[in-house]
């Protein structure tokens, strides 16, 4: 019974993460920012800003943060 290996380009695609931070658009205040998290799952963008200002809402423990799109937890 012979073993099949993925190709190369899937294998290579298996390991693609999105970065932690990114310019970008904050999908809080709707303003263009320098600095905003991005949830590697779903892409959601949060600035710096709206992420201090609410950190109830976002984060438990200033360490990890929820994603309120998809609810997947994130580090900071």
């Amino acid at each position: 019974m012979a073993v099949k290996f993925l190709d190369k380009k899937v294998s290579s695609r298996r390991h693609f993460r999105r970065s932690k931070t990114v310019a970008g658009r904050c999908e809080v205040c709707g303003e263009e920012m320098p600095l905003c998290y991005r949830c590697r799952k779903c892409g959601y963008l949060i600035c710096q800003r709206c992420m201090a200002e609410g950190p109830r809402r976002f984060s438990c423990n200033t360490i990890t943060w929820v994603c309120p799109n998809c609810l997947n937890w994130e580090t900071l």
